[in-house]
């Protein structure tokens, strides 16, 4: 824990010191009470919403500099959730993922939802659910609330999140079922790695949608992507939605007839 305070401290400096950055929001499992079992743990990354018009200037910060003892290894830009950019710094030290925002997309994500149109504006609603799931876990301003912080309580008070309806749940199980056929297809014709990868990239991945959902209308924690499961769910429970088959034919079949 201390090399991670250590990072927090150095982002800290850093990010008081560069007015091309609006607003920092601390999430995630650092953000949580260390009380509850989503708290962050030896293994967690500090994860930050920055907000910025100026990305370019924020890859191009030298890591080394704000932090010489960490070791800098790499960065790397990624598309997040919503449409904006996850710039992910990787330290011998720590890692440390920064979502880029725009202050114009939280902008025009208060204008929305003032008006009441959240619900009217296609993709922007999965960007709002997308923001609102991340911060409902818990979030702290490190820098800029006066001005930003009503937006982040707006959408976080107002959005559901990522939410599965009861309709989309039976979609789901429907495609479920085709893709179980098409596996056993394949299995039967001896596609094996072919199976193996639909067993993982679309079973497994339905049934942790669901089970992320059924979590949080029973009001119990829960992380999307599996996150945590074994910390959070019962032996039994991680059996029912678990893969584990090698690449020969009847295991794959097990396999696919369980999940």
């Amino acid at each position: 824990m201390a090399r991670d305070s250590k990072l927090l401290d150095a982002l800290l400096v850093w990010i008081r010191s560069e007015p091309a950055i609006r607003a920092v929001v601390l999430f995630g499992s650092r953000a949580r009470a260390e009380s509850l079992p989503t708290s962050a743990d030896q293994f967690s990354d500090v994860d930050l919403h920055i907000v910025t018009s100026a990305k370019k200037a924020i890859c191009e910060t030298d890591w080394a500099r704000i932090w010489p003892e960490g070791g800098f290894c790499f960065q790397v830009m990624r598309t997040a959730s919503g449409g904006v950019s996850k710039l992910t710094v990787i330290f011998a030290e720590g890692e440390v993922d920064m979502v880029v925002v725009p202050p114009s997309r939280l902008l025009l994500a208060e204008f929305v939802l003032r008006l009441g149109l959240q619900n009217r504006v296609g993709a922007g609603t999965a960007g709002l659910n997308a923001f609102a799931t991340i911060m409902s876990g818990g979030y702290r301003f490190l820098k800029g609330e006066k001005w930003w912080g009503a937006i982040y309580r707006r959408v976080v008070d107002q959005m559901p999140g990522f939410r599965i309806s009861d309709a989309q749940a039976c979609d789901m199980a429907n495609t479920f079922l085709c893709d179980y056929l098409w596996v056993m297809k394949k299995l039967d014709r001896n596609e094996l790695v072919a199976a193996q990868r639909m067993l993982h990239r679309s079973l497994l991945e339905t049934n942790v949608v669901l089970l992320h959902e059924l979590r949080i209308r029973l009001g119990l924690p829960t992380f999307q992507q599996a996150r945590r499961v074994e910390r959070l769910l019962t032996t039994d429970q991680i059996e029912a939605i678990q893969i584990s088959a090698c690449l020969e034919k009847n295991d794959l079949k097990s396999a696919a007839r369980q999940v």
